[in-house]
């Protein structure tokens, strides 16, 4: 191992370091204080890696050997684990990489060798490590792997964030609808994969397909909003009655507003209900006011529900709903994407949908 005898002796940290020590309040640790738990045998190794690492601004704290890592580990919260692979005659570094996965939020773990191996860094790739670096191994480069390093573990924390999150809103969200409204049961999965369909024949690019997917399964959420004496009312609606059942496409854009990052879902959403002619509904846009996978979605909303039975209605037999997209098209629906569905439906019937990929994202 290389020597750098002009750094001061590290020491084991009992406590805080000094880095630590000097700003106690900071419980907000911006992408300069990111906690290090920092490992290596050889005291003067650890003092030079530790000196870079809060000259680059790190809070580090220091162990010498693999049982006083643990412990520290396991007793304070760390946003990264440095370690020598060899520690002392027998302990091996990589095996901290164990103890911090069993911790919530887990801290990736570098390795750092300075005699490597296959069989090591194989072992230590079985540990699921995050990096194996070598040394020596200038501060630049210590510096620029941990913050890589940090940086792709808070990216895939976020990204399995939102995963958790689309999971919510695939799953829970389209049952509360269909439990405020039993008629449209399975509604809201059935237009997912019917405006797949559309979108891949029409070449919807993959962003835009994702998006409108999600657009299509919450196409209805507003419909939480509408009382249950008017969604589940046995006959014909009354005037005032569907007034009322014409907000839910802007209460749906109201209920989706923390989707932030996602405003063309909430636009398909709001516009769901709007026409070709501009005489639909809630802001009268017309022709590609609407943009083509919002004009899919007004399609393939309105085919399943003319194409599954519900409580005050037949299902439609295909050839009744040919002859309305052929009527509609140019007035209620966009006139190729009419004429579209309508030539494949004559052509191959209910099976022109039948590409829909099974699945929701």
């Amino acid at each position: 191992m290389r020597r750098n005898e002009a750094l001061p002796m590290a020491r084991e940290s009992a406590g805080p370091s000094a880095t630590e020590a000097a700003d106690p309040g900071d419980t907000a640790l911006s992408p300069r204080r990111h906690r290090v738990l920092l490992v290596d045998d050889d005291p003067d190794i650890l003092a030079g890696l530790c000196h870079a690492l809060e000259t680059g601004g790190f809070v580090v704290t220091c162990a010498s050997s693999l049982g006083s890592a643990i412990e520290r580990l396991r007793r304070d919260t760390f946003h990264l684990v440095i370690t020598d692979l060899y520690l002392g005659d027998e302990d091996l570094g990589h095996a901290i990489a164990d103890v911090a996965r069993e911790r919530r939020p887990s801290p990736p773990v570098i390795v750092m060798t300075g005699r490597p191996t296959f069989d090591g860094a194989q072992e230590a790739l079985r540990n699921h490590v995050a990096d194996i670096v070598v040394k020596p191994l200038s501060p630049e480069t210590l510096l620029a792997t941990c913050r890589r390093v940090i940086h792709e573990t808070e990216l895939a924390r976020r990204n399995a964030e939102l995963e958790s999150a689309n999971r919510v809103l695939t799953s829970v969200l389209p049952r509360t609808i269909e439990m405020k409204d039993p008629t449209t049961s399975g509604h809201a999965a059935r237009v997912v994969g019917y405006a797949e369909t559309l979108a891949n024949k029409c070449g919807v690019g993959e962003a835009d397909r994702a998006s409108l997917r999600l657009a299509a399964l919450l196409h209805d959420i507003g419909k939480i909003g509408i009382p249950d004496r008017i969604l589940t009312k046995p006959g014909a609606l009354t005037a005032d009655e569907m007034e009322v059942v014409k907000g839910h496409p802007q209460l749906g854009y109201e209920v989706l507003a923390p989707l932030r990052d996602h405003e063309d879902v909430r636009t398909w959403v709001y516009q769901h209900h709007e026409r070709w002619d501009g005489r639909g509904y809630p802001q009268g846009l017309a022709g590609e006011d609407v943009a083509l996978p919002g004009r899919i979605l007004i399609l393939a909303e309105v085919y399943d529900a003319l194409a599954e039975q519900r409580s005050y209605k037949p299902a439609w037999p295909v050839e009744k709903i040919v002859a309305l997209f052929r009527d509609q098209a140019g007035r209620q629906f966009d006139p190729e994407l009419a004429r579209l569905v309508a030539d494949g439906l004559e052509r191959q019937g209910s099976r022109f949908f039948a590409e829909a990929p099974d699945r929701l994202f």
